[in-house]
């Protein structure tokens, strides 16, 4: 086979995505806001300004969405997003315009709030993830407002719930004897995140290390700091992540750090999708988006953020030469 033929047979084009039995063309990552009600001492964004979408702004930013081709999962998150007025405003308005909706949250939101999100993406609420911060929440507690707020609900409209936390040195036991039983007697699925320090994971000793391996690594990913250096990735075309300053970029590390195709654009001047994957230049993948989905040359689809059945063999990639 010719160099061409073989580079061509690596960029082939990714299956359509089907979530809730529709297909989709992709995933975005949309950190709606800066703004948190949490001051979490592990947490990168706690000495960022609080930053939140006027109510006015909202529709221009749909209109954007609007434009994208086809139908998406826009992934909510922040800051916190139940910190964002208008918040079921903007999810009806996305499920108005064809998209699947899900949503990042540390369920700190009042009764009254949650239900007029989860009314306002009736049908089209894919991924329903609560962030526990053992600094603000007694892990039983949390997991009987999920449960009494939000599971019935998924379940009776084929959402998936999952609940996050970060894996700091000083609570990993905890996460490993108490809260990780915990959800699994409850069967919602648990999954870790390493603790970041300057945008990097923090050192861990040995003995950590595998305490963090054994749940299961970075959201289940079976590694603590995945790395996909000079492999093709679909990020760009795929997926995407947008920032609360209406930025939008090929994937997490490319906007913190430049290169090329990392830039895709903004709200305001339009964003423009890649045409094809590229290389990743990034010593350390933090989007679980892209490892999960398959769409990074020779990965198969792990199933971490709660979508076993509904990817698993969705995309059965080349392996590299």
């Amino acid at each position: 086979m010719s160099f061409d033929a073989l580079l061509a047979q690596r960029r082939s084009p990714l299956p359509p995505l089907r979530l809730l039995g529709r297909e989709v063309r992709g995933v975005v990552s949309w950190n709606i806001n800066d703004t948190c009600n949490y001051r979490c001492s592990y947490c990168t964004q706690r000495f960022m300004p609080a930053r939140t979408y006027r109510l006015e702004e909202i529709e221009a930013y749909l209109a954007a969405f609007g434009r994208l081709p086809g139908a998406w999962e826009v992934k909510l998150s922040g800051g916190e997003p139940f910190q964002q007025p208008g918040l079921d405003e903007i999810a009806a308005g996305l499920v108005e315009r064809g998209h699947l909706v899900s949503v990042q949250t540390n369920l700190s939101a009042s009764p009254r709030k949650l239900d007029a999100f989860l009314r306002a993406t009736a049908g089209a609420l894919h991924v329903f993830a609560a962030s526990l911060h053992l600094e603000y929440d007694a892990p039983d507690a949390f997991a009987d407002k999920l449960e009494a707020l939000v599971m019935p609900w998924a379940r009776d409209h084929g959402a998936q719930v999952c609940v996050t936390s970060v894996a700091t040195p000083a609570r990993l036991r905890q996460l490993r004897d108490e809260v990780a039983p915990l959800f699994a007697a409850r069967q919602i699925p648990f999954k870790v995140q390493p603790e970041k320090l300057h945008g990097s994971v923090r050192a861990y000793t040995p003995e950590e290390r595998d305490i963090l391996l054994a749940l299961g690594g970075h959201n289940r990913t079976g590694e603590i700091a995945p790395s996909f250096r000079g492999r093709l990735c679909w990020a760009g075309m795929h997926y995407l992540v947008i920032k609360s300053s209406g930025e939008a970029y090929r994937c997490y590390p490319a906007s913190r750090l430049p290169g090329g195709k990392a830039r895709l654009g903004s709200f305001l001047e339009g964003i423009t999708l890649l045409e094809e994957p590229a290389l990743c230049p990034y010593t350390h993948c933090t989007c679980t988006v892209p490892i999960h989905r398959g769409m990074i040359e020779g990965v198969r689809p792990r199933g971490g953020d709660g979508y076993e059945e509904e990817i698993d063999d969705v995309y059965p990639l080349p392996a590299r030469p």
